[in-house]
Formats: structure tokens, C-alpha cells, sequence
């Protein structure tokens, strides 16, 4: 497991350890890392290729996640020693953009994805990629605001996201990690619907049961606030994905894609679904 302490990778190693199965976490630092007991934990690190041949000695199969624009070079040292080592399958998260994004409106965040793609496809390992939609716990972000002055701020007000619950991508990544049919397969994985950042602040509003305002900020006061919590190559590959899409009205984050119930056999939680699940967040 990489990113185990992470939205997505921490839920998929919960899941797999409440199952049974025999997990090792790779973390950096494994005296900060808050993993169940009985997993088993290694100190590593994706853009240290000496430290990963120990990481994955004896391991089957790998869950595959890195982050920001030194993604395409992590992802490619992973593989490299899942090679050497004798992995079995990778199961990679990647992101909606790849290719359904219309080539004149690609972004660094597609090409970031796009180069570990190659390098998993390219590998000869058995490989399933996911690409999920945005995730509906941006909305946690709105927390501040909510608890606040009942005001959300987002620099989207009018664009439709099917936005994706990370609590399904895990499910898809667990049976893509544990099931049979699942090799060589690409999934696009959003929600049953699309909705505008107005719409979900309308259905959080509902949930909480007290009214909510929407107040749009500019990209740049959007991205003032990213780079206070990333990096700046990530924070400045959002908001020139997020321009491109407005600049664009490129729709593909407002298609539905069959993803979820392709491989769950059911929806994918709608945002009313996930609100109700975390209002607790929302004070």
C-alpha cells in the first residue's frame, strides 16, 4: 500500500485489513503513520528507488498512489522495483483527464497522470487503472466557512462535477485488488449524477437543516489558499485545470461515467448520500 494515511489509500487498507488480508503500509516516516495494529509497516520512499526493494519484497500485489508533478517519476521507480521483485498486479489511482479530456484542453495535472500511466501499461506487470472524478470531501474545505458565517466560497459556481465519494473509489480498488477480471482494465469513476458547487452547497444546506451562501472568489484567492496546503506545482496545476474548464466549457467532469456499478454492481453514493454520512464535519 502507498498513500496508506492518505483519503483514499487509508480507507482501501482499512478494508482490506478488516478482510483479512495481509497489508504492508509504505509511509515515509512510520512513527507518524496512525495505522491499525497488525499492519505491517516499512519506511520508504517513492523518489528514493535505493528504499523500495525491501518495501516489496514477498508482496503480491500493490496499491499505487502518489501525488503532485513528481507523480510520473514516483509511479515509474514503484514499478521498476515491482518488476525486479516479482509483483504481480499494480492497481494505480490516476485521475478523470487522461483521455477523456479533449486534447486542446489537456492540463499538467492530465500529463502528470498520463506519464505514470505509461509507465504502468508499458511495464508487463498486471496493471487496472483507476481514474476518478473529482472527490465530493472537497466540500470539507467549506467547513471553516459553514461553522463560521454559513458561507461557502469556491471559485466554480456554474460548472457540473459528477463528483465521486472516496468511500466507493476504495470499494473499486479492493475489488480490483481482491477479485478476479479486473487486469488490464481502465475504470472512469464518478458519482450517479452531476451537479454545480451551488447545487451541492443547496443539498448541504438541506442536510444541515439551516441555509448556506454561496459566494464565488476568484481563481486566484483560490489558489492562495491551495499553495497553503501543497505545493506550488499542485497548486498551480488545479487552478490551471480549473481555468481550463471554465475558459473552455470542456463538459467531461459533468459526464456520468459507468465505473462504480460496473465493478460494484451498484450507484455510487450521490452527494446527498456523502453529506448525510459527514454533516457531523460541518459542526
Amino acid at each position: 500500500m502507498t498513500g496508506a494515511t492518505g483519503n483514499i489509500g487509508g480507507k482501501v487498507l482499512a478494508r482490506l485489513h478488516a478482510a483479512g488480508h495481509k497489508v504492508r503500509a509504505l509511509t515515509r516516516d512510520p512513527s507518524r503513520a496512525p495505522l491499525p495494529e497488525g499492519v505491517d509497516v516499512v519506511a520508504a520512499d517513492l523518489g528514493d528507488p535505493g528504499t523500495l526493494p525491501a518495501a516489496l519484497d514477498g508482496v503480491h500485489k500493490v496499491f499505487l498512489m502518489s501525488l503532485g508533478h513528481d507523480k510520473g517519476t514516483h509511479d515509474a521507480h514503484l514499478v521498476a522495483a515491482a518488476q525486479r521483485a516479482g509483483v504481480a498486479h499494480i492497481v494505480q489511482l490516476s485521475t478523470l483527464g487522461v483521455e477523456e479530456v479533449a486534447e486542446e484542453n489537456d492540463t499538467p495535472l492530465g500529463r502528470w497522470h498520463r506519464m505514470a500511466e505509461q509507465a504502468l501499461t508499458a511495464s508487463g506487470l498486471g496493471w487496472t487503472i483507476l481514474r476518478p472524478n473529482g472527490f465530493m470531501t472537497h466540500a470539507l474545505g467549506w467547513a471553516p466557512g459553514i461553522r463560521a458565517a454559513a458561507v461557502v466560497r469556491s471559485p466554480i459556481a456554474d460548472l457540473p462535477e459528477a463528483l465521486v465519494a472516496p468511500e466507493d473509489i476504495a470499494d473499486v480498488a479492493v475489488r480490483a485488488l481482491t477479485a478476479d477480471g479486473h487486469e488490464g482494465k481502465v475504470y472512469a469513476l464518478t458519482g450517479p449524477e452531476a451537479l454545480t458547487t451551488r447545487e451541492q452547497v443547496d443539498v448541504l444546506g438541506e442536510v444541515l437543516g439551516r441555509p448556506l451562501r454561496f459566494e464565488q472568489i476568484s481563481l486566484a484567492e483560490h489558489h492562495a489558499a491551495m499553495a497553503a496546503r501543497y505545493s506550488p506545482e499542485t497548486a498551480d496545476g488545479v487552478v490551471k485545470a480549473l481555468r481550463a474548464a471554465l475558459e473552455s466549457g470542456d463538459g467531461f467532469r459533468g459526464r456520468v461515467f459507468p465505473g462504480v456499478p460496473q465493478v460494484l454492481g451498484a450507484p455510487g453514493r450521490t452527494f446527498r448520500d456523502w453529506a448525510t454520512e459527514h454533516a457531523h464535519a460541518f459542526g
